[in-house]
């Protein structure tokens, strides 16, 4: 049996080689959260990586974001904004860089996983829309929903036999991922993904809401209580994880946290399905 610090190290070796985040889209990040830059440099920056531009463009035009004509990418960047733009080409990145894994744990269902992925994502977009939260802003959270889950992907591909022996554990005694991962491996999807979130640099907001969806802590923000939250509605609503086995559980206190009553935040997803299908494109390589 490996003990636990020879489960982490090989952990932390497998993040550590795992390829960065495309250079433009480090570039993008950048650019986007310097005050001083203008829609003009982040168009400069996509312009020069053709792949970038063409799926930035693929979703821009697709059924999700409903523009009324085909616009151009200069339109885009200008329509959208220089956030939108930014987390538009961040996810769009982290799917095509984690979706082209292949997995070889039986159990682990991985379009299953995508489709909650997505799910928690167009799930925190509703809760934003209801929170009255800035237009800029919306799809960090569409974001921090996508890449909640990360660490089952980077467990599945690290420790594949482990992990296995976590989803029998977890099937048998009816366990949600966090309990039978931390049972079996001695680590959790939600504590590797974090580590995953600082290999890329992403924003202490977004790696916040990777560790603690499933619990938010005392100082977690917004974007934590959201993402905790639409992981729940999420899975209630019939887009549940792999390798969780217990009943979907939400913190109480979150109706409260984000100012929210229980039954207008059920009433928003009555049409979680079809707003899921107009985002299917983003898991589209």
């Amino acid at each position: 049996m490996q003990s636990q610090n020879e489960i982490k190290n090989k952990l932390n070796n497998a993040i550590e080689k795992m390829p960065s985040l495309p250079t433009t889209v480090g570039k993008i990040i950048q650019l986007a959260n310097d005050i001083n830059s203008s829609a003009k440099d982040i168009l400069a920056v996509i312009q020069l990586d053709p792949v970038v531009a063409a799926k930035v463009m693929k979703l821009i035009n697709s059924a999700y974001y409903g523009m009324p004509n085909k616009v151009s990418l200069k339109q885009a960047v200008v329509l959208l904004g220089i956030n939108t733009i930014k987390n538009l080409a961040l996810s769009s990145a982290i799917v095509t860089q984690m979706g082209k894994n292949k997995i070889a744990i039986k159990s682990f269902d991985q379009q299953k996983f995508w489709e909650h992925s997505l799910g928690t994502a167009i799930t925190s977009r509703v809760i934003c829309k209801m929170l009255g939260t800035d237009p800029s802003e919306v799809d960090e959270f569409f974001v921090g929903g996508l890449i909640h889950d990360l660490g089952k992907v980077v467990l599945a591909l690290s420790v594949p036999m482990l992990y296995s022996r976590a989803f029998k554990y977890g099937e048998d005694n009816k366990l949600g991922g966090l309990a039978s991962e931390s049972e079996k491996i001695g680590i959790n999807h939600a504590e590797v993904g974090s580590m995953l979130g600082r290999k890329w640099s992403l924003s202490e907001l977004l790696v916040d809401a990777i560790l603690n969806h499933h619990q938010p802590v005392e100082d977690s923000g917004r974007l934590t209580w959201v993402v905790h939250t639409a992981n729940y509605y999420a899975s209630v609503n019939g887009y549940l994880n792999t390798g969780e086995y217990a009943a979907p559980r939400i913190d109480p206190g979150a109706y409260e946290k984000l100012g929210l009553e229980r039954a207008r935040l059920e009433a928003g997803f009555a049409d979680l399905a079809g707003e899921i299908e107009k985002a299917s494109v983003f898991l589209q390589s």
